[in-house]
């Protein structure tokens, strides 16, 4: 389908984009594949999350970009170099989350009241981040459960809060700056869905790891990620007509 859509752009649209999407898609289908016959396995399992996000992105950036959406000239390209960089930020972020998911790390510090902000009833408890953020391991080991030991998934789950402050700080911060640059419905719709996520985000700890709160802490990830792109093409200069 990507392919199908790329040949019937005109030369001026992304068209681009559609056919990276449709290699990302064969490459998802392949570790869909893996995810089953390597047992778990961490770095397939967060590749096979991020692969979904990538093609739902170059999807979503495609069909903004041909809806005409965009600016008149370059009044927006500085503020377009923030919002970029934003871009860089979320899918870091996405990827601790999706590693820490893959790692049966999402409770590693306790849950309830306890279990934030502190970690185990403390501010900085043991960690060990070079077992934490080994990415290849042993073929043929059952990752079910996981496998890592308490330290180890620790860093990983202080790893995504640390990801998700800077994050907030900076998403925060560009969610004004569009909002001062007259983009305001854009700056809303950036600083509701962060505030969305940050709020799902600590519920998942504070309630420990409900089925709803966590399928709803991907979606809004989703929603973040669409409201960033939407900015992005909206200070972009608009394609022209074919």
């Amino acid at each position: 389908m990507p392919l199908a859509v790329a040949l019937r752009l005109p030369r001026a649209a992304p068209w681009r984009l559609a056919v990276v999407a449709l290699a990302v898609i064969i490459f998802q289908a392949m570790l869909g594949m893996w995810t089953v016959t390597l047992l778990l396995k961490p770095i397939v399992v967060m590749g096979h999350l991020l692969g979904g996000l990538t093609t739902f992105a170059l999807l979503a950036y495609a069909a903004l970009r041909l809806s005409r959406v965009g600016a008149d000239g370059e009044e927006f390209a500085r503020l377009r170099r923030f919002v970029a960089l934003g871009v860089v930020l979320l899918a870091g972020q996405i990827a601790l989350g999706g590693w820490t998911s893959a790692n049966y790390a999402a409770l590693a510090c306790g849950y309830g009241g306890s279990a934030f902000p502190h970690c185990l009833g403390q501010w900085w408890p043991a960690t060990d981040f070079r077992q934490g953020f080994v990415l290849w391991r042993e073929i043929g080991v059952n990752y079910e459960g996981g496998v890592l030991d308490l330290p180890a998934r620790t860093a990983i789950q202080l790893a995504h809060r640390l990801g998700a402050l800077v994050v907030f700080c900076y998403l925060g911060w560009l969610a004004h700056r569009a909002a001062r640059a007259g983009l305001r419905g854009y700056g809303v719709a950036l600083g509701a869905a962060l505030l969305a996520q940050v709020a799902l985000g600590i519920g998942n700890v504070t309630l420990g790891l409900p089925l709803p709160v966590a399928t709803a802490h991907n979606a809004v990830a989703a929603l973040l990620l669409f409201a960033l792109l939407a900015l992005l093409a909206r200070t972009q200069r608009r394609l022209d007509p074919a």
